[in-house]
């Protein structure tokens, strides 16, 4: 069991913000972490597990998140440059393709003479071979599943951050000031003044404002598209090429992995409705 939330390895701006929030909540991890019975005894065993619990999930999630674009990213391509934006091409293929890995022993599947049965193939056979029920996954699922009001311990966790600062404490602690100390452009370490104290909790309280933000928006597009993908996935509109919202879908996908918020849909949507 790792103590430490290990990085997301994956070079795209979403996945660096994501390692940036990372970083922000390790202490609760470890903190958190029962390392033995007696942590999961007395009055704060609950508080504990349940944080713990917490940095868990948001764990899952952020990772969830940038696999899960990147996956709709790659399927979108392939169903675009392998199978000319055609539902039923895909689903065929992808159909025959199952088949043949797995071993069939489905009748409806065969013709008498034991080939795989190509033609007369009804819609309803393709359905769990289709663009969308790959895109979207009918289970329960932390992706799919989280809405932005979730995230929002995840985003109080990000301020409290901003707003604990070891030197207070220690300094509280020990009755008197504790110097911290930077280091100068020219490598030299110097102590820093009581200005430079102040202004750098500022701007960490306004960082984790604006991350916070930014956490609510990745949740807020996240929705937006699985409900997109969940609303064709249980329509008949399954059966049909939806290449115009697959492209929107792909382009929000591209400018989400790439913090490029304001090229998504939702954003564009938001500034229209503000007038």
């Amino acid at each position: 069991m790792s103590e430490l939330i290990q990085p997301i390895d994956n070079k795209s701006p979403l996945a660096k913000f994501f390692n940036k929030i990372i970083s922000k909540i390790q202490t609760l991890r470890i903190i958190s972490l029962p390392r033995t019975f007696e942590d999961v005894k007395g009055n704060e065993a609950s508080f504990k597990m349940m944080t713990y619990y917490q940095t868990v999930l948001w764990e899952k999630w952020m990772y969830g998140v940038v696999k899960r674009l990147e996956e709709w990213d790659a399927v979108i391509d392939e169903y675009f440059d392998e199978f000319d934006g055609s539902w039923e091409y895909y689903a065929l293929s992808k159909r025959l393709e199952s088949i043949n890995k797995c071993e069939s022993d489905d009748e409806d599947n065969f013709n008498p003479d034991g080939s795989i049965k190509t033609k007369g193939i009804m819609k309803e056979q393709l359905y769990y071979f289709t663009i969308f029920l790959h895109l979207y996954q009918d289970c329960v699922d932390i992706v799919q599943d989280s809405r932005p009001s979730d995230l929002k311990l995840l985003i109080e966790a990000v301020g409290v951050k901003s707003r604990f600062s070891v030197i207070d404490v220690l300094s509280k602690v020990e009755g008197k000031k504790i110097p911290s100390y930077i280091i100068d452009k020219d490598g030299t370490l110097r102590q820093t003044t009581f200005a430079e104290r102040e202004m750098r909790k500022a701007l960490e309280k306004v960082e984790a404002h604006d991350d916070g933000q930014l956490i609510y928006l990745i949740a807020s597009i996240m929705e937006q598209l699985t409900t997109e993908l969940e609303t064709i996935a249980k329509s008949d509109a399954i059966y049909s090429d939806q290449n115009d919202l697959l492209y929107a879908i792909q382009n929000d996908i591209d400018a989400l992995l790439n913090l490029q918020f304001e090229e998504t849909r939702f954003i564009k949507t938001q500034k229209g409705l503000r007038g």
